[in-house]
């Protein structure tokens, strides 16, 4: 798993409050019918597609974390894949709120103290598909509405313990290797975040 600890903020909350400072990226991938998640690890080899799938994080502000992916097609054909990105708090609260807002077309974490933002973009096209579901399911074949497709199971809201999932469509050509971005942005209130989101995608433009 990858720690997106909000390093800063921490010094000035209490430790009861701590937990809901700390929201954990767990990058993925869907391929002919198999999914398979990074815990734990930046790189993974799925050696029977010869796909080779890497996580670069970019801290570029204390309250913004960007994630790099990049997959690699060392076959001799073309293959058409789905990046996972999965979120979820580190430790559980009852008091937390996951939920897809269709109008902005993000994911929101909610506590009683801070929301996070969760977004992605892979050619200059944002999110198409996500889903929440309780964290205990995370990791089963309970977050598909079809594994043999790559369907997510869509579900808008979730409370407690609980799981937000996209999936990122991706052709790469054999020898080739495709890149996507995703990040979150963490603040008080809806207004902060898409600010600093609207920032963030300026400076992506201009790389």
């Amino acid at each position: 798993m990858i720690n997106l600890t909000e390093s800063q903020n921490n010094k000035q909350t209490s430790k009861r409050q701590q937990p809901f400072e700390t929201l954990q990226f767990i990058p993925g991938i869907w391929v002919n019918g198999m999914s398979f998640w990074l815990q734990n690890c930046t790189e993974k080899v799925i050696y029977n597609e010869e796909l080779v799938i890497k996580v670069k994080l970019e801290q570029i502000h204390s309250k913004i974390r960007l994630a790099h992916i990049y997959v690699s097609n060392h076959s001799k054909q073309w293959k058409e894949i789905k990046v996972l990105a999965m979120h979820h708090y580190s430790n559980v609260s009852q008091d937390n709120v996951t939920f897809i807002s269709p109008t902005d077309n993000r994911i929101f974490h909610h506590t009683n103290s801070h929301v996070f933002l969760v977004n992605g973009q892979h050619q200059g096209e944002g999110l198409k598909e996500y889903t929440t579901m309780p964290q205990w399911y995370a990791y089963t074949d309970q977050i598909w509405s079809s594994l043999q497709k790559g369907s997510l199971k869509y579900q808008p809201i979730a409370k407690g313990a609980a799981a937000s999932i996209f999936a990122t469509k991706m052709a790469v050509e054999p020898r080739e290797t495709s890149k996507m971005n995703t990040w979150t942005i963490t603040g008080t209130n809806k207004n902060e975040l898409i600010s600093m989101e609207e920032g963030l995608l300026k400076r992506l433009e201009s790389l």
